[in-house]
């Protein structure tokens, strides 16, 4: 039997291919403009100070940001889809293109920090993703045979 699908693999897999190349216009263009994008938490015990972006603007803000020491991509390992939500693992890789400090860590040019994420995205009516969850559940590059699948020349 055969269910209907908001977005296939392959739709998002061009999305992702917007998220790597930082065409953050083309990106938030599958947002509503009332999307909510919910960060990770850091797993404490106690008050914390959620990261949440409210709409595209703010999205685009943080990961303007982030790119000013890193880049970032995405590659996708699991991918379901249905006709209301998404469900996608990626392995998402930060390389440090400025010494810095970030994730209770000393980097520097050259770090790549790796971890496995999990995503969830609500559609709303018309196709658009009204709600993100990002969650993460192991560092990758802390394993001594890690290797990067990208470079920072991409």
């Amino acid at each position: 039997m055969s269910k209907k699908v908001v977005m296939t693999r392959e739709e998002f897999l061009v999305y992702q291919g917007h998220f790597n190349a930082k065409e953050f216009d083309k990106v938030v263009s599958y947002f509503n403009p009332d999307c909510v994008v919910e960060y990770p938490d850091l797993f404490q015990l106690g008050p914390q100070s959620p990261v949440v972006a409210r709409g595209p603007a703010e999205f685009i803000k943080i990961y303007e940001a982030l790119n000013k020491n890193f880049r970032e991509f995405l590659d996708l390992r699991i991918f379901l889809s249905d006709d209301k939500n998404m469900i996608v693992e990626f392995q998402t890789e930060f390389h440090c293109i400025n010494d810095t400090v970030n994730w209770g860590a000393q980097m520097k040019v050259g770090d790549c920090f790796a971890v496995n994420h999990f995503c969830v995205y609500d559609f709303d009516e018309n196709g658009k993703f009204s709600r993100i969850r990002i969650s993460h559940h192991r560092v990758l590059s802390n394993a001594p045979d890690f290797k990067p699948l990208f470079s920072c020349d991409e």
